[in-house]
């Protein structure tokens, strides 16, 4: 698995992507993680945030409106695109790759954040080493991503009617890509270990680890996410800069 394929699942599945996006229908960031991901990164209020991998934009857009000054970078011509015409405010939209952030400048930034994006690069690695760099010392950076066990498996086992009954794990050791359930999009997978050891080796300390589950108002709206009371699919990564 490449760079490429990365890119050309996003960019192939870009539009449907906006379409979800408007209609509110993803339920893992509608109804889980944006009450998770606001909480634990608290007052942004004047703080410069870069939020790598940003997509359309959807969060950049919320920190806006929270006060922040917010760049966002991505990979894909269209989602940069549909950013610039949806601002919040004064944020700024680049296209670029996370994993070269050459065009800022060290310790640009307070705040970086990574939505669901880890997932999306068949090496992390650069993007965590860029990340530290242009964070000012004291500087923070939360990420959320699938939990390293959700990767190795990524379906449930299921009973002839259907029902289910666990979750399905193997290959835990094996890194690299396997094919997601929506669209052409890739996830690639890598261990736990390979995490923290990474964000460690870069100079991060790390703050806390937090598994999101759903709130009984996010269930309400979105009954689904009763899996995740089941298995924690998401993992969200506090870390800071020495």
């Amino acid at each position: 698995m490449t760079e490429d394929t990365c890119y050309a699942g996003w960019n192939g599945n870009s539009e449907e992507w906006i379409r979800l996006v408007n209609e509110k229908k993803d339920p893992h960031r509608d109804g889980l993680l944006d009450p998770w991901m606001l909480d634990v990164i608290g007052d942004v209020s004047g703080l410069k945030v870069i939020d790598l991998g940003c997509g359309e934009g959807r969060f950049c857009r919320m920190l806006t409106e929270r006060g922040a000054d917010v760049t966002g970078i991505d990979f894909v011509p269209r989602f940069i695109e549909y950013a610039e015409a949806h601002r919040a405010g004064s944020e700024s939209y680049l296209l670029g790759d996370m994993t070269d952030l050459s065009q800022f400048e060290d310790g640009s930034f307070d705040l970086a954040v990574s939505y669901l994006t880890l997932v999306d690069v068949p090496d992390f690695r650069p993007v965590i080493r860029e990340a530290h760099r242009v964070l000012r010392p004291g500087g923070r950076f939360v990420i959320a991503n699938l939990a390293p066990m959700v990767t190795a498996g990524n379906c449930w086992v299921k009973d002839g009617q259907g029902n289910k009954l666990h979750f399905y794990l193997d290959n835990y050791l094996d890194e690299g890509g396997a094919r997601m359930m929506w669209g052409t999009l890739v996830n690639y997978h890598h261990t736990l270990s390979s995490y923290i050891n990474c964000f460690l080796e870069a100079g991060f300390r790390l703050d806390g680890i937090r598994e999101p589950i759903p709130s009984p108002e996010g269930l309400a709206q979105f009954p689904d996410l009763n899996d995740n009371l089941r298995v924690p699919l998401f993992v969200i990564y506090l870390l800071s800069r020495s």
